[in-house]
């Protein structure tokens, strides 16, 4: 048992209190907080977290720093990380959320003999007179030791890269921590008052115990976090230190039954607790039990079932409550130790199992033993609490056990043959009558998931692969959603359209299935998915890695972006991006010259003036309009050809498909773009894989469409072949590598694809994976085209 996962109030021990101890809970700042009550005055306890400083305390809780020292005689102004601190709890500024919230507007200063409202006014960096109007009466003067408010000057936030926005209901159910250095998952567990395994729970990203400082984490907020607690166990809820344990009330308990857990007498229990009505126990105070006395009284008990229950025939018209009297035992304990018993409706003659002292004793051994491990833990300042152990070789799945895997796609069954086996290869023999290109685009993409694996086959992988039509509507989904075999999947591919995906992503995060979803950049589940790998990433999610290297490319040169003619959001992220990363460039003497140009009635004039001819020139376009790049690319053309100037442009992932942009022109200014898939017909891999489509399928394959022009359906051109080879290659060779924990070694895991160039990135700890890796297209002048992996020259 956790003691740990037993913990489902805010409880934190002072050494030292005296006698007339009570605390209760509180909301304060989104969260539920301890509150303590000490010979008539109320405190917060706040335990100290590394990092954290007595000046942010005092701001934090709307306080001053002498009030804290004040309250904490037995404390310095060198605090230490896991210290407790008592902060009090003053009228009108912090007792509510409300009142927290507000006073958190100002900096609280107490006045020391000899200050001045001149030096407030200089040490906190605000003019005279706003001292005195937040302060009235300080113009005549200061007392010692009043509090003066200092309002706080708020900054404005830097701007950021746009994200999806978070669904009401997540944000009304967690708190949001941003991870700093030294941060560790017990650490985090213990500031909010949750088990590690929750905070896990609500970001798989943490599964390995690893904290990237900088990233977000999301912990279920204090209410939602007390009611799973108290679901788990209700019997033990304490901390211990010094010569006592605290235990917090739950409902039902009495001091009786409270002595019997703990195995203490009632003259003891009420001893350590003067002042406290044994007949008005008021859920969520605290109570002390001698620590010694339990240490001495508890004894290892093996579980013998004899010896540690009892049996209770029900008699006509029993209450639970009764029994519970009768035997001094909780009602909720009863019911923990019956499970399977309907207390609704309570049978005559039913036997349920009665907790002796036996067990009562065993419980409160463990829960203590488990405490001392708990508080022995040291951590390193610069570790994280390991969870999962770090990535092992897979020796289980496609060796021992078939690695299951079930494709979803919208086919059209009437447009395909019955299929044939070469060998033990499944091969799909075409039709010639084929009614749609949408048909042919997935038939295409289950042709090279056959070949990937056979790849794999031929190392002696077992892979069981089902395939599910789920054409034409939702109807079909929900039937193949339906099958029991597919919980048991160890990685589903598919569906293939944006309005399937939310179904098919409720699935996968139910039963924690991963989902690659390979084909529409449109992902309105990435967020909230954690099991989710989004193949087709879209430009803007990639904007920072492309800024980077357009930055990097520009150094020594002239970097000039030119401005849609019409408002694009997200063309206005980019340009903010490069213009950012432009003015922090260095490269000693090879900084970068950023410029902007802004469309208007004579380009080519105002272009060729702009353009330099003693340096290069790097040109973007961040417009997705065709209407924009069709009208400056011939403008730049022309500029070159006038000037020979050295022009490179660069543009977006979207100018490949536009068919109103001359191909030769794009050549002639080296036309780069950026995407994540590509191929590269030079390459050793392509061309093996080429070989081996031709054997297969009797036809060419190739990457989606040309460059710069329809594609024509009627070709026998395979589209997208080699997109599903490489998504069913890496998935599959990664869980051969991996097993099912694949997800946590992918920074281990690299596998060249055909086309694609994978590197996944989770969007948060919560959320689902995205692919962030990037090949730059160069267009040369000698009409031949490269293929670069970002970040080499």
């Amino acid at each position: 048992m956790n003691l740990r996962a037993l913990f489902f109030i805010f409880s934190f021990l002072l050494g030292g209190l005296l006698a007339d101890i009570q605390a209760q809970v509180k909301t304060v700042g989104g969260q539920e907080v301890q509150k303590i009550l000490l010979n008539g005055k109320e405190y917060y306890l706040h335990i100290i977290q590394k990092g954290e400083g007595l000046y942010r305390i005092s701001v934090n809780y709307g306080v001053s720093q002498q009030e804290i020292l004040d309250a904490n005689e037995d404390i310095s102004e060198s605090l230490k990380v896991g210290q407790i601190l008592r902060i009090p709890v003053i009228s009108g500024r912090n007792t509510s959320e409300g009142e927290l919230d507000k006073s958190r507007t100002f900096f609280y200063h107490t006045v020391e003999k000899g200050q001045t409202a001149y030096f407030v006014s200089r040490k906190y960096d605000v003019p005279l007179e706003v001292i005195y109007a937040n302060n009235p009466g300080t113009e005549n003067g200061l007392t010692v030791g009043a509090i003066l408010r200092i309002p706080v000057e708020r900054k404005v936030a830097e701007p950021t890269e746009p994200t999806e926005p978070i669904k009401p209901k997540e944000a009304s159910k967690y708190s949001f921590y941003t991870i700093r250095p030294g941060d560790t998952l017990y650490s985090l567990a213990r500031q909010y008052s949750v088990t590690v395994e929750t905070i896990v729970d609500s970001n798989p990203a943490l599964r390995a115990g690893v904290l990237q400082p900088g990233t977000e984490i999301r912990i279920p907020k204090a209410d939602l976090a007390v009611d799973t607690l108290q679901k788990t166990d209700s019997t033990i809820g304490f901390i211990q230190s010094g010569k006592f344990l605290y235990h917090s009330i739950v409902p039902g308990q009495t001091f009786y039954s409270i002595s019997r857990l703990y195995q203490i007498s009632v003259d003891e229990l009420r001893s350590a607790n003067p002042g406290v009505s044994q007949d008005d126990l008021k859920v969520g105070y605290m109570l002390r039990i001698p620590k010694a006395e339990v240490e001495v009284n508890v004894a290892e008990i093996e579980d013998d079932y004899t010896k540690l229950f009892k049996t209770h025939r029900v008699r006509r018209r029993e209450t639970l409550y009764g029994i519970s009297r009768e035997y001094h035992v909780d009602m909720e304990v009863i019911k923990q130790v019956n499970p399977h018993i309907n207390f609704r409706d309570l049978d005559r003659g039913t036997r349920l199992k009665i907790p002796t002292d036996a067990w009562f004793a065993n419980r409160t051994n463990r829960a203590l033993a488990e405490s001392k491990d708990s508080a022995d833990l040291v951590l390193p300042e610069d570790s994280s609490y390991v969870v999962v152990t770090t990535c092992s070789r897979n020796s289980e799945l496609g060796y021992r056990e078939p690695i299951r895997v079930a494709l979803m796609l919208p086919f059209d069954t009437r447009q395909l043959s019955v299929s044939s086996f070469q060998g033990d290869s499944l091969q799909v023999v075409r039709e010639a009558r084929m009614a749609s290109a949408r048909s042919r685009l997935f038939t295409e993409f289950y042709s090279g998931v056959l070949l990937a694996l056979d790849t794999l086959k031929q190392r002696g992988i077992d892979i069981d692969l089902s395939v599910y039509d789920i054409a034409p509507d939702t109807v079909a989904l929900k039937r193949v959603l339906r099958d029991p075999s597919l919980k048991q999947a160890h990685l589903i591919i598919g569906p293939a359209l944006a309005h399937e995906l939310p179904l098919v992503s409720a699935f996968s995060r139910e039963h924690q299935i991963p989902l690659v979803y390979p084909l529409s950049n449109t992902n309105p589940e990435l967020e909230y998915n954690p099991y989710l790998f989004h193949i087709n990433t879209p430009d803007f999610m990639v904007f920072d890695k492309i800024a980077d290297e357009i930055v990097r490319r520009s150094a020594g040169g002239q970097l000039l972006v030119v401005l849609p003619t019409e408002a694009e959001e997200q063309a206005d992220d980019f340009i903010r991006l490069i213009k950012q990363k432009a003015g922090a460039s260095g490269f000693g003497s090879q900084r970068v010259q950023y410029r902007e140009y802004t469309p208007g009635n004579n380009d080519l004039m105002e272009l060729q003036a702009l353009i330099a001819t003693d340096k290069p020139n790097y040109v973007v376009v961040p417009s997705v309009r065709t209407s924009d790049v069709s009208r400056i690319v011939p403008i730049l053309y022309g500029v070159r050809e006038k000037t020979k100037a050295n022009i490179t442009f660069f543009g977006l992932s979207d100018v490949l498909r536009f068919q109103t942009v001359d191909p030769e022109q794009i050549h002639a200014l080296n036309g780069t773009f950026f995407r994540s898939f590509g191929l590269d017909y030079s390459d050793r891999t392509t061309q093996r894989f080429i070989h081996k489509y031709r054997q297969w399928f009797n036809t060419e394959p190739h990457a989606i469409s040309p460059y710069f022009q329809s594609s024509d359906n009627s070709s026998t051109y395979s589209r997208y072949g080699i997109w599903g080879y490489d998504v069913a290659d890496f998935f599959l060779s990664a869980i051969v590598e991996y097993g099912e924990d694949f997800d946590l070694c992918l920074e281990d895991f690299h596998r060249q694809g055909v086309q694609f160039n994978f590197d996944f990135e989770r969007v948060s700890n919560w959320g689902g994976f995205y692919n962030a890796g990037l090949y730059m297209f160069r267009f040369r002048s000698d009409l031949r085209m490269e293929r670069i992996l970002v970040g080499e020259r």
